[in-house]
């Protein structure tokens, strides 16, 4: 086994749980704003608060189903009325991928899977879509820090260090 490949693997196991660890002290600050808020268009991105958390889920559903070869049937958001909700529904995708990045070996990180987009097909490794699932929580995590800022509240401390 390379260093390489045992470094990637330890990477991964760090950004997933980071993503999990940063969920919780988000949703106790968005348990903080008025449900209503949570429906409204941010201005950007994927619409509402709530639009976006889902969006993020769906996301880690679609990725580590894709990943496993398994069915994926994507939530809709008007499924959640509220952060509790969201918070329950997502830590049943969360045990999902700790369990599927737990079994993960390190020879199945270097496979190589394809998805088409339009006429394209896109091909990547295993290591790099799980990668990729990772840093789109990141993202739209930051996107949430802006949004909670601007309605004057304090943000979680959501740094790895």
């Amino acid at each position: 086994m390379s260093d390489y490949a045992c470094t990637m693997l330890s990477i991964i196991e760090m950004l997933v749980n980071h993503n999990v660890v940063c969920r919780e002290p988000l949703f106790q600050i968005l348990e903080k704003v008025k449900p209503k808020n949570l429906l409204k268009s941010t201005g950007a991105g994927k619409g509402s608060v709530r639009d976006i958390l889902v969006h993020i889920m769906n996301a880690e559903k679609f990725w580590i189903a894709y990943l496993k070869k398994s069915d994926y049937q994507k939530s809709q958001p008007k499924e959640f009325k509220d952060i509790p909700s969201i918070r329950y529904a997502w830590s049943k995708v969360s045990a999902e991928t700790e369990e599927f990045i737990k079994n993960l070996s390190v020879d199945q990180l270097r496979h190589v899977r394809s998805v088409k987009s339009g006429d394209q097909t896109i091909s990547f490794t295993v290591a790099k879509a799980i990668l990729h699932m990772t840093t789109h929580e990141t993202h739209h995590r930051g996107f949430l820090i802006g949004w909670i800022r601007q309605k004057g509240l304090e943000p979680p401390d959501v740094n790895m260090l």
